[in-house]
């Protein structure tokens, strides 16, 4: 369960990615929740969906935002009030009534969680060679319209979006059309984690 449509893309493609290497993760399902005020909601209805009776697992990805300690504290009221398993922290799996349940925070994807989003594990992790001189400009292009008084609310998704508009390949999608189009190093440490965490969660 996927907090928006760039998360839930982004977790399709890497579900793809793998079962192209390693001929499993077939029986995984992609939701997207909406936003993080609608999780409560989403948890609220997914057992009338057709099926829910055979899930084994269910896995939630959301952003930590600016305060990942308050991010948390949201998923795990979220989970309590509905009656699912509640885990202590992220990357766990907690297991109650037949049902194991995890969730797991960008950026970091690991028991260490940080504040900040999808956006900023994807500006670190592309795929691009050299592209550390390509983003060093663009910070310099940015820090000079902040100089000239230009405020960017959400740095990172304006620094990400930057990169895509100077790029032929990527510049009209979204950050998980551009997942797809190879624009994300899928093997790096934050993917890995939550690999281990899908794959924990799918057989212990």
């Amino acid at each position: 369960m996927c907090e928006g449509e760039d998360a839930t893309q982004l977790i399709i493609h890497f579900l793809e990615y793998l079962r192209k290497r390693e001929k499993r993760f077939e029986d995984y399902i992609v939701f997207d929740f909406g936003g993080n005020d609608e999780l409560s909601g989403f948890l609220s209805d997914i057992r009338l969906l057709p099926g829910f009776d055979i899930v084994k697992s269910i896995t939630i990805v959301r952003d930590s935002e600016v305060d990942h300690n308050k991010a948390i504290q949201s998923v795990k009221s979220a989970l309590g009030k509905h009656g699912f398993p509640v885990p202590p922290k992220p990357n766990t799996i907690e297991r109650g009534d037949g049902l194991k349940v995890a969730y797991s925070l960008f950026p970091s994807l690991s028991e260490n969680s940080l504040r900040g989003t999808l956006e900023d594990l994807f500006i670190d992790n592309l795929s691009e060679d050299e592209v550390d001189n390509l983003l060093f400009d663009i910070n310099a292009f940015l820090n000079d319209l902040k100089s000239k008084g230009r405020n960017f609310t959400w740095f990172h998704k304006t620094k990400l979006h930057t990169y895509f508009s100077v790029t032929d390949k990527f510049v009209k999608m979204k950050t998980g059309q551009a997942a797809q189009a190879g624009a994300f190093n899928f093997e790096c440490a934050e993917m890995n984690s939550l690999k281990e965490l899908l794959e924990n969660i799918a057989t212990k």
